[in-house]
């Protein structure tokens, strides 16, 4: 392979050409989002019904609960947020009370990162139990960063933020989003705590960040979709939510991201 912009030769996993250091077409060929999205369907579509258990769980104790805490502490149970502290409980109350159950979405992740293949949602099942501890760090964090942005580009009572601020703020989270998306994969493929493992995302997987946002944008649609679709479709998106960023993950790992 040659780099299209010097022609120089170029190793196998090179994202950067060494003698003009601008981008190859590896990001956008071999490390295409779209690409790995459907080859995992073509294999995952087989194996639906092995998911369904681990897929039902996520819902059950995850997606549900979430969804009626928000709307509670948006319709009945109102935390006034007139003055600061005030504010700063409404926030945390959500965010922790969000955090405690946002884990059993996640437990997928560290199922199917046990296997090769595409049948952890059955036999993995109590195995990704053990991983809640965990996850309700990595939710609690999480939460934490969704707090601090509020706080900045909202400001508090009595004392405003420049609007400019709001738009920040849909920056930072979508950001955020494309971020984080590989990070419970990568802290079990190289058994890394969160920051580590965030230190890493952050620093090496700056040229595919495009790519993570589109995978994030294409699993969010299909998973609301599902979602209004009286919620029995997510028993297929939440497993193909799982494996397709644990498939492009490992393949982002493959090409070797992290040492690059």
């Amino acid at each position: 392979m040659r780099c299209k912009h010097c022609n120089a030769r170029l190793a196998p996993h090179d994202i950067w050409c060494v003698n003009c250091r601008r981008r190859t077409q590896l990001v956008t060929n071999e490390l295409a989002a779209t690409k790995s999205l459907a080859k995992t369907w073509q294999t995952l579509k087989q194996s639906l019904g092995i998911n369904v258990p681990l897929a039902a769980v996520a819902t059950v104790a995850g997606i549900i609960p979430i969804a009626i805490i928000i709307w509670l502490l948006n319709s009945i149970l109102v935390i006034p947020q007139n003055t600061v502290a005030s504010l700063l409980l409404s926030l945390f109350t959500k965010g922790i009370a969000i955090s405690i159950f946002l884990p059993f979405t996640l437990l997928g992740f560290h199922a199917v990162s046990l296997e090769e293949g595409y049948s952890a949602g059955r036999s993995r099942l109590m195995d990704a139990f053990k991983a809640y501890p965990r996850y309700l760090l990595f939710s609690l964090l999480n939460s934490l960063y969704f707090v601090i942005i509020y706080l900045i580009c909202f400001g508090f009572p009595g004392f405003g933020s420049d609007p400019i601020l709001r738009l920040v703020w849909i920056v930072l989270v979508n950001y955020w989003v494309a971020v984080v998306l590989p990070l419970p994969i990568v802290m079990d493929r190289r058994q890394l705590g969160f920051f580590s493992a965030l230190r890493l995302v952050y620093r090496h997987f700056q040229p595919v960040r495009w790519n993570l946002f589109l995978l994030a944008v294409i699993l969010a649609i299909l998973n609301s979709i599902a979602a209004l679709l009286l919620i029995f479709p997510l028993v297929i998106t939440i497993p193909l939510t799982w494996y397709a960023i644990r498939d492009y993950t490992d393949l982002l790992l493959e090409y070797e991201l992290d040492l690059q």
